[in-house]
């Protein structure tokens, strides 16, 4: 029997989210071996590519039953790819994320958002490209659970961002900071105006 490249990726995607359970259940008691680490550490290396393929599959996947798409092969078929090469990325981010959390370092409310909204971008995108060949699946589906991905991959780069670059990191250069004064004078800064050296001497965060 020929395997074609799609049929392989799909079994190995079937598999991914089997091993990603298994993590998830019994990762307190798993302990990964020193020469493993550093695959859990390619986690922010890798985890950009799912990003732009996840966002550009939900756009066409919304388009995909207009008049002018439902009867176009390539469209379809360039649909299928992308959608399936940026589940099976996010699913081995999704991995390598959770073999780097069991490193001493990460934990806390934060970690555990960005972890399961992962999880959860993961297994519902799974099942959208298990089911968006099936007869129910229709167009008012295909946007509601587009939507509901693209929530997930939202809140999961958010509380990933936060990990990695701290909370406000995007607004912070705008964000005015209060201070007040040595009589007790409140004054107001903005931090696009303070460079690190005035932070370090000011103790601002």
């Amino acid at each position: 029997m020929k395997i074609t490249l799609k049929g392989f990726t799909e079994q190995a995607l079937f598999a991914l989210n089997i091993f990603i359970v298994f993590l998830l259940l019994f990762g307190d008691i798993i302990v990964v071996p020193y020469w493993l680490q550093p695959l859990g550490r390619l986690h922010p290396l890798l985890l950009h590519f799912p990003i732009v393929l996840l966002l550009l599959a939900m756009l066409l996947e919304v388009f995909r039953f207009r008049k002018s798409n439902t009867n176009e092969a390539l469209y379809q078929k360039f649909t299928s790819g992308i959608f399936l090469a940026g589940i099976f990325l996010a699913s081995t981010t999704v991995i390598m994320g959770l073999l780097l959390a069991q490193e001493d370092g990460y934990s806390g409310t934060t970690l555990q958002w960005h972890k399961w909204s992962g999880v959860s971008l993961v297994f519902i995108s799974s099942l959208l490209y298990w089911f968006r060949d099936k007869q129910w699946y229709n167009a008012t589906l295909a946007k509601v659970t587009a939507i509901i991905t693209v929530i997930c991959l939202l809140v999961t780069g958010h509380y990933g961002a936060t990990l990695t670059h701290g909370d406000n990191f995007v607004l912070a250069a705008v964000t005015p900071v209060s201070r007040k004064g040595d009589r007790g004078s409140s004054y107001t800064l903005s931090r696009c105006h303070i460079t690190d050296f005035q932070y370090q001497v000011l103790k601002l965060p």
